[in-house]
């Protein structure tokens, strides 16, 4: 029995006048459309499959993509890498970041840098009573913190907890140093060492019937600066630091002082961190070579089972395969041919096309001098070369384009320039021999006071050393220095290290004598300007902006996009700066290709599948829209049939019944 339509009652069973199965015969007349909606459908899980494969290889090539930056990057990448070994790690350890640079390096640690200590007289019990009233407590120029005892807490014990719970940059205990009949003391101890850290009480702990205290009567332990000095003799330099971690002592190398002992020499040795750069390859080998299985796997076909990988005959990924390993199969320029390709630092391709790598042959290339590791960097880094004292390439991106012949020339306009800041009026001699202070802003960094040790000083030269001094190991200032002197009209000038617009000094401030010495009136600015210029490519001007004296190409540039060059001119001159592609570098520019968000192949490719569901989608729903449509006008003219066939039967019967009752009547 077959249902056609619906009724008032629910349903509409079909077939009962005629015995005809209308649902089958409707079914067979849509088996056509059906047909094709199932094709659709077909059609739409082999692009769902396709398009998931290719996200699964653009996975891959995404991994792939970070390692080959780590060994393509001209600055902070897989050959950047620095050790640093000390010969004494119990003295000093050392950790080397990647502006290090190579040598061995001699000092002694003169001392330590130690938190601030001391204590009250000693009590007969931690518990014992002690005057009440306030306790005002500060380390060095940090935020002071006020302790209030009463009844609640006028014991030594209960000062302790009470100075711990305000917070703070102290930390209090009880301590029993085992000596007579009063053993107990509060200790009072600086969470920050350095010499600038020292402790001041202010004790208004005068109320109530409880023992007198003063919590800094005895200074247990002064708070004083890390001492180190590298090399010996008159030209020895001393360094000191508020904390035991001493940085840019040695550039790009920071320390770690644990013993004091200015007799004894320790040795830091700073050297390429070769095996972060093997590790490096190996991974780089690792992930290409999992980017071409998966490529063979989606591209075989089985003969036995007659089944197709889904990127069989996919004319991109040939291209993709092709482009990967044509990327690394090159010769580069202007190195030796002990290290122009891959085949000479241990790398070669199998019958497979994947790589191998013969890390011992790789390693002992890497260390047979000191510029191989530099030679390495250039055979798989983006590198550049200056033809001028005074221009060097600094570091470029996959947006920099390799030099085709010839190289890009470097105009700079105007060189960059530190921040250089002249007194006032003439200096005179300062013959106080009480300590000053003076109030420096150094590179926009918080105005501090830096504190001059009490003279008389015998010359302007003999002060301007103890104010560089003072100012250059501020910890606050964060290794930010200053060079103090007297310039050619007779004034002192103070000038930064650091140059360009991010240079700037100011004096704020200070004592009146000092300023006066230094002629300085507690108002004078300067700052730095950044280097400014252009880059030339084949006749045409690409812009650049300044930072210092670093020259970038601006984005969007069709040569330089990401090109940096550093300017250490004193005035407007020129240089050619050659840039090269490495191996690494190039292969970046094939992923960068491909994988580009924006651009890339891979987002056509899966716009494209996306389309095509869609599209698929839309055939689909069209489809069935018409088997709907002409399913219920089938329904509805099978209904009508029947009907008629069901009103035709009831005359029939009517008739029958007429003819019986006739026939019935004559006899």
């Amino acid at each position: 029995m077959a249902i056609s339509s619906v009724n008032s009652n629910g349903l509409n069973f079909s077939g009962l006048a005629t015995g005809i199965d209308t649902a089958k015969i409707i079914d067979g007349l849509n088996s056509i459309s059906q047909q094709r909606i199932d094709r659709f459908k077909v059609q739409k899980t082999e692009v769902i499959s396709k398009q998931a494969t290719f996200a699964t290889l653009q996975g891959k090539l995404y991994d792939l993509q970070s390692k080959t930056n780590a060994l393509a990057r001209s600055g902070g990448g897989a050959f950047d890498g620095r050790t640093a070994t000390s010969s004494d790690s119990t003295a000093v350890s050392a950790v080397a970041g990647t502006a290090a640079v190579a040598g061995t390096y001699s000092l002694s640690v003169v001392s330590l840098a130690k938190a601030a200590q001391v204590s009250s007289a000693g009590f007969s019990d931690p518990n014992a009573q002690i005057k009440e009233g306030t306790l005002t407590l500060q380390v060095g120029s940090g935020t002071a913190t006020t302790v209030t005892v009463d009844s609640r807490n006028n014991t030594l014990q209960g000062l302790a907890d009470s100075i711990n719970t305000a917070g703070g940059d102290l930390r209090a205990s009880v301590v029993n140093d085992g000596t007579g009949g009063t053993p107990y003391r509060l200790l009072l101890t600086s969470a920050k060492t350095g010499a600038a850290n020292a402790i001041t009480v202010t004790n208004n702990l005068s109320t109530g019937t409880g023992a007198a205290i003063d919590p800094g009567a005895t200074v247990v332990q002064a708070a004083t600066d890390a001492q180190v000095k590298v090399g010996s003799g008159a030209g020895a330099i001393t360094v000191t630091s508020a904390t035991n971690q001493v940085n840019n002592l040695i550039t790009g190398v920071s320390l770690n002082v644990l013993q004091a002992d200015a007799t004894k020499t320790i040795s830091v040795t700073v050297k390429a961190d070769t095996s972060a750069t093997v590790q490096a390859v190996q991974d780089f080998v690792t992930s290409y070579n999992a980017v071409r299985d998966f490529i063979t796997e989606q591209t075989k076909f089985d003969a036995d089972s007659s089944t197709a990988g889904a990127l069989l005959g996919n004319g991109d990924v040939s291209a993709l395969t092709n482009e990967l390993s044509s990327a690394l199969a090159a010769t580069i320029p202007g190195l030796s041919t002990s290290s122009n390709r891959l085949s000479t630092v241990g790398l070669a391709f199998d019958d497979d096309g994947k790589l191998t790598f013969d890390s011992d042959k790789f390693t002992s290339a890497l260390n047979t001098s000191d510029t191989a590791q530099a030679d390495f960097k250039r055979l798989f880094s983006l590198s550049g070369k200056s033809d001028a004292t005074g221009v060097d390439f600094l570091v470029g991106t996959n947006k920099t384009k390799a030099t085709a012949g010839t190289p890009y020339q470097v105009n700079i306009t105007a060189p960059a320039k530190r921040a250089v800041l002249i007194g006032s009026n003439p200096p005179v001699i300062l013959s106080g021999s009480a300590p000053t202070t003076l109030q420096v802003k150094l590179n926009s960094l918080a105005s501090i006071g830096v504190t001059i040790p009490g003279g008389p000083y015998a010359s302007t030269d003999d002060l301007l050393a103890a104010v560089q001094k003072a100012i250059n190991s501020a910890p606050s200032l964060n290794g930010n220095l200053v060079t103090a002197s007297v310039n050619g009209d007779g004034k002192v000038q103070i000038t930064t290290q650091k140059y360009g617009s991010a240079a700037n000094v100011a004096i704020t401030g200070g004592s009146s004598d000092l300023l006066t010495a230094l002629g300085f009136n507690g108002t004078e600015t300067a700052t730095g300007t950044d280097v400014a210029g252009n880059f030339v490519v084949n006749g045409v001007t690409e812009a650049a902006t300044g930072s210092g004296q670093i020259l970038s190409g601006s984005p969007g540039n069709a040569n330089t996009d990401g090109l940096q060059v550093t300017s250490t001119l004193s005035a407007p001159g020129s240089a050619n700066v050659t840039v090269t592609q490495g191996l690494a570098s190039r292969l970046g520019a094939v992923l960068n290709k491909y994988l580009d968000p924006v651009n890339g192949r891979f987002k056509q490719i899966n716009d494209v599948f996306t389309k095509q569901t869609s599209d698929i989608d839309a055939n689909v729903a069209k489809q069935q829209a018409l088997v709907d449509a002409k399913t219920a006008q089938l329904q509805s003219q099978f209904a009508a049939m029947e009907t008629a066939v069901n009103n035709l039967k009831g005359i029939q019967t009517q008739l029958s019944s007429l003819t019986a009752s006739a026939s019935s009547s004559s006899s």
